[in-house]
C-alpha cells in the first residue's frame, strides 16, 4: 500500500511538472494540496487517465449522463485563480466527485470553509460518503443553483461554478463582496469562456481565462436527448453559412439544405418518428455534412500535461481548447 502511495505521488509530481511546462502556472500551494489527495476517494472508476490529463468520471446515470473530475490541467488553473488564503470561506457549485472541495479545503486549512452545493439528489449521495471525515465541508442539496440556499451566509468573497452555466446567478453576483469574485464558465452546452468576474465597488468586472468546454452543473442536464426539429433546422443553417463561408458546397446543394432547414420549421409538433423518417429520406445530405457536424459538436480539447502528446486528439469536457 505504500509503495502504491509513492508511486502515485511521483505520477502527480511528473503531471503537475508536464503542466508546469506547458506554461501553466502550478502555486506551491496547489501542488502540496494535489499531492495530498487520492483519487481513490473520490471516484470508483479507473483514473489512470488523469495521469494524462484527462477528466476522470466518478459518476453516470441510467439515461446516459456523466459526470467527471476536471482534467488536472484545469483544476490547477481554477485553483490558481481563486487566488486561496488560509481561514478563507468558498462557494463551490456543482460536487465534481467532493475533489475540487477537498482541494480548497485543503488549502483554506482548518480555519476555513467550504459550502459545496449541487442539485443532484444522487450526485450529492455519492458526495456525501467521499467527504466523510471533513468538517470544513458544508455538503448541501439544492433544488436549483439559481435559487439561493437556505442559511447561506449573506456575503461571498470566492464562488467556483464547476459546470458550464448561461450567465451567474442574480442572487451570487449580489453576494460578492468588494474585491471578492466568481470563476465560471458562462456560455452554452457546447462552448463557454472561462470567466472571472471580480467585484470593484458597485460593478463586477469580468475578466477572460480562455475558451473551455464544461459540462452541465446538473448531471441531468448531461444525459443525451433527441434534436428537435428546430434545432435541426438551426444546425443545418449553421452548415449552410459555413459551406458559403468556405466554399464547400455548389449553389444547387445549398438550396436543398436551405429547403431541408423551411422543411423543418414546418414540423415543430413532430415526434421522433418522423424525423427519422425525414432524415433518412436526406441521408444523403446528412452524410455529406456529418465530418463538419462531428467538429460542431466534438471540439478538440488541449491536454498540456500529457505524456503522450502525439496521440490522437480525444473528446472530454473541462479543458481549455487550444
Amino acid at each position: 500500500m505504500r509503495q502504491c502511495a509513492e508511486n502515485l505521488m511521483e505520477e502527480m509530481r511528473k503531471l503537475l511538472d508536464r503542466i508546469s511546462d506547458s506554461g501553466i502556472e502550478v502555486p506551491q500551494f496547489v501542488r502540496e494540496a494535489m499531492y495530498a489527495l487520492h483519487l481513490e476517494q473520490f471516484t470508483t472508476y479507473d483514473f489512470d487517465g488523469f495521469f494524462h490529463d484527462r477528466p476522470v468520471v466518478f459518476m453516470e446515470t441510467e439515461n446516459g449522463g456523466v459526470k467527471t473530475i476536471s482534467a488536472p490541467h484545469m483544476i490547477v488553473t481554477l485553483l490558481h485563480h481563486l487566488e486561496l488564503k488560509e481561514g478563507q470561506e468558498v462557494l463551490v457549485v456543482g460536487s465534481k466527485g467532493g475533489y475540487i472541495a477537498a482541494l480548497v479545503a485543503t488549502i483554506v486549512g482548518e480555519n476555513g470553509r467550504v459550502i459545496l452545493i449541487d442539485p443532484s439528489t444522487e450526485i450529492v449521495r455519492h458526495t456525501a460518503n467521499s467527504l466523510a471525515g471533513w468538517p470544513t465541508i458544508d455538503l448541501r442539496q439544492v433544488e436549483s443553483i439559481d435559487v439561493s440556499p437556505i442559511e447561506l451566509p449573506g456575503e461571498l468573497s470566492r464562488v467556483l461554478i464547476t459546470g458550464s452555466v448561461p450567465s451567474v446567478p442574480n442572487w451570487m453576483e449580489e453576494r460578492i463582496i468588494d474585491g471578492g469574485f466568481v470563476i465560471a464558465p458562462i456560455g452554452d452546452n457546447h462552448h463557454q469562456e472561462l470567466m472571472k468576474l471580480e467585484r470593484q465597488f458597485d460593478n463586477l468586472h469580468p475578466t477572460s481565462l480562455g475558451p473551455v468546454s464544461f459540462g452541465p452543473v446538473d448531471i441531468v442536464e448531461s444525459e443525451p436527448n433527441p434534436l428537435s426539429a428546430l434545432e435541426i433546422a438551426d444546425l443545418i443553417e449553421t452548415l449552410i453559412e459555413t459551406c458559403h463561408e468556405m466554399e464547400l458546397c455548389g449553389a444547387d446543394e445549398l438550396q436543398q439544405l436551405g429547403m431541408m432547414a423551411d422543411e423543418l420549421r414546418t414540423m415543430q409538433e413532430a415526434g421522433e418518428t418522423e424525423l427519422e423518417a425525414f432524415i433518412t429520406a436526406n441521408m444523403q445530405h446528412f452524410v455529406q455534412l456529418w465530418p463538419m457536424i462531428q467538429l460542431m459538436f466534438a471540439p478538440t480539447l488541449a491536454r498540456p500535461g500529457d505524456v503522450d502528446q502525439d496521440d490522437e486528439p480525444s473528446f472530454h469536457f473541462d479543458e481549455f481548447k487550444p
